[in-house]
């Protein structure tokens, strides 16, 4: 990928990914890229290492922006430096202006709630028996799920972002390691179930094969 594309070959779509950190790096390599391979997609992630912000992105997305057809962004809403009061939507927002106008056509910026551990929370059976958990762990999981009302809307503090749950329950867990082992596991159908704004966004990565068909 280290070419600028034919714009004018669709045959091949390639999207790059700009992603937060090795998790969602890993994510994208193990998971999401052989489902998207299905839908004539061939997505690559580039991570920034953690410490996300506007400048960082702008920085990181010049040259995705060159070799790639499409361009998206895989950060989570927890970890975003500087964010103040705006919502994810208004992030999305200001990430999409990083881009010059002519190309923002090809470029869908994505945020994800409010981490992506969130997404582990779809399967808490799954995630207790990974790390070696039996039933009282998975509901503790299923619990903030229910209390909450959705995976994607287990809060954003130090002490109950999704992360920092499942590392209370299960201390071994490592993020680069067990999120793609038990997501692995699981296969992405379930999770995009329960977690609606994720699904969204891996819909429209599908399309862009279709667009392109």
């Amino acid at each position: 990928m280290g070419e600028k594309p034919a714009w004018g070959d669709t045959r091949v779509i390639t999207l790059g990914i700009s992603a937060e950190g090795p998790t969602e790096r890993n994510f994208v390599s193990h998971v999401l890229a052989p489902h998207l391979l299905n839908f004539d997609v061939h997505a690559r992630a580039v991570d920034l290492g953690g410490n996300v912000s506007l400048e960082r992105i702008k920085r990181d997305l010049r040259p995705l922006m060159h070799q790639c057809h499409r361009v998206t962004t895989l950060y989570d809403y927890y970890g975003f430096k500087h964010r103040g009061e705006r919502t994810a939507e208004q992030l999305v927002e200001a990430i999409g202006t990083l881009v010059d106008e002519e190309s923002r056509w090809r470029f869908l910026p994505y945020i994800q709630m409010y981490e992506f551990e969130a997404l582990l929370f779809a399967v808490p059976q799954q995630v207790a028996q990974t790390m070696g958990g039996g039933v009282a762990e998975a509901e503790v999981l299923a619990a903030a799920v229910r209390e909450k009302g959705s995976p994607e809307r287990v809060n954003d503090s130090w002490e109950t972002k999704p992360s920092r749950r499942i590392e209370q329950l299960f201390p071994g867990y490592r993020k680069p390691l067990h999120g793609i082992e038990i997501l692995n596991a699981t296969g992405l159908d379930v999770i995009r179930q329960a977690c609606p704004r994720f699904n969204a966004w891996v819909t429209q990565l599908e399309q862009l094969g279709q667009q392109a068909a």
